[in-house]
Protein backbone atom coordinates (compact mmCIF):
# COMPACT_ATOMS: atom_id res chain seq x y z
CA UNK A 1 0.00 0.00 0.00
CA UNK A 2 2.59 2.65 1.12
CA UNK A 3 4.41 1.51 -2.68
CA UNK A 4 1.26 2.52 -4.68
CA UNK A 5 0.70 6.05 -2.65
CA UNK A 6 4.26 6.58 -2.88
CA UNK A 7 4.10 6.31 -6.61
CA UNK A 8 0.82 8.24 -7.34
CA UNK A 9 2.23 11.02 -5.32
CA UNK A 10 5.57 10.94 -7.36
CA UNK A 11 2.94 10.95 -10.70
CA UNK A 12 0.81 13.96 -9.53
CA UNK A 13 4.07 15.85 -8.57
CA UNK A 14 6.23 15.53 -11.55
CA UNK A 15 4.03 14.65 -14.34
CA UNK A 16 6.66 15.36 -16.59
CA UNK A 17 9.20 13.00 -15.33
CA UNK A 18 6.13 9.93 -15.42
CA UNK A 19 5.43 10.87 -19.01
CA UNK A 20 9.46 10.52 -19.83
CA UNK A 21 9.84 7.55 -18.03
CA UNK A 22 6.99 6.13 -19.82
CA UNK A 23 8.20 7.16 -22.98
CA UNK A 24 11.52 5.82 -22.37
CA UNK A 25 9.94 2.73 -21.35
CA UNK A 26 8.41 2.48 -24.31
CA UNK A 27 11.40 3.11 -26.62
CA UNK A 28 13.17 0.17 -25.05
CA UNK A 29 10.45 -2.09 -25.70
CA UNK A 30 10.27 -1.29 -29.33
CA UNK A 31 13.92 -1.41 -29.63
CA UNK A 32 14.26 -5.58 -27.88
CA UNK A 33 13.88 -7.80 -30.57
CA UNK A 34 13.52 -11.77 -29.69
CA UNK A 35 15.45 -14.04 -32.68
CA UNK A 36 13.71 -17.29 -32.44
CA UNK A 37 16.20 -20.78 -32.23
CA UNK A 38 16.06 -21.50 -35.52
CA UNK A 39 16.08 -17.79 -37.26
CA UNK A 40 18.11 -15.20 -37.95
CA UNK A 41 17.58 -10.98 -37.93
CA UNK A 42 17.88 -9.42 -41.03
CA UNK A 43 18.76 -5.93 -40.27
CA UNK A 44 17.48 -2.80 -42.56
CA UNK A 45 19.07 0.76 -41.86
CA UNK A 46 16.20 3.11 -42.65
CA UNK A 47 18.40 5.87 -43.35
CA UNK A 48 22.32 7.18 -43.54
CA UNK A 49 24.34 10.19 -44.37
CA UNK A 50 26.70 7.50 -46.48
CA UNK A 51 25.97 6.14 -49.55
CA UNK A 52 26.12 2.53 -50.66
CA UNK A 53 28.40 2.05 -53.30
CA UNK A 54 27.79 1.57 -57.16
CA UNK A 55 26.23 -2.31 -57.30
CA UNK A 56 26.50 -2.98 -54.10
CA UNK A 57 22.79 -4.16 -52.21
CA UNK A 58 24.61 -4.69 -48.87
CA UNK A 59 25.79 -2.35 -46.58
CA UNK A 60 29.32 -2.95 -45.04
CA UNK A 61 30.33 0.72 -43.55
CA UNK A 62 26.91 1.32 -41.75
CA UNK A 63 25.16 3.31 -44.95
CA UNK A 64 21.60 2.99 -45.32
CA UNK A 65 19.85 -0.21 -46.40
CA UNK A 66 20.45 -4.01 -45.84
CA UNK A 67 23.28 -4.45 -43.20
CA UNK A 68 26.11 -7.30 -43.35
CA UNK A 69 25.82 -8.39 -40.06
CA UNK A 70 22.73 -10.82 -38.92
CA UNK A 71 21.29 -11.00 -35.45
CA UNK A 72 21.87 -14.10 -34.12
CA UNK A 73 18.97 -16.41 -32.05
CA UNK A 74 18.15 -14.27 -28.63
CA UNK A 75 17.24 -11.01 -27.19
CA UNK A 76 19.12 -8.18 -29.65
CA UNK A 77 18.85 -4.27 -29.14
CA UNK A 78 18.54 -2.26 -32.54
CA UNK A 79 16.69 0.93 -32.04
CA UNK A 80 13.32 0.91 -33.34
CA UNK A 81 13.76 3.96 -35.24
CA UNK A 82 17.02 3.65 -37.16
CA UNK A 83 16.68 0.09 -37.84
CA UNK A 84 14.10 -2.29 -39.04
CA UNK A 85 14.12 -5.82 -38.31
CA UNK A 86 12.98 -9.16 -40.25
CA UNK A 87 13.12 -12.47 -38.83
Amino acid sequence: MFVLEFLLRIFYEYPMLTVGTLLAAGYIAASLHKIGPTEVGLVTKRFSFKKLAKDNPVAFSGEAGYQADLLMPGLRWKAFMVYSVEK
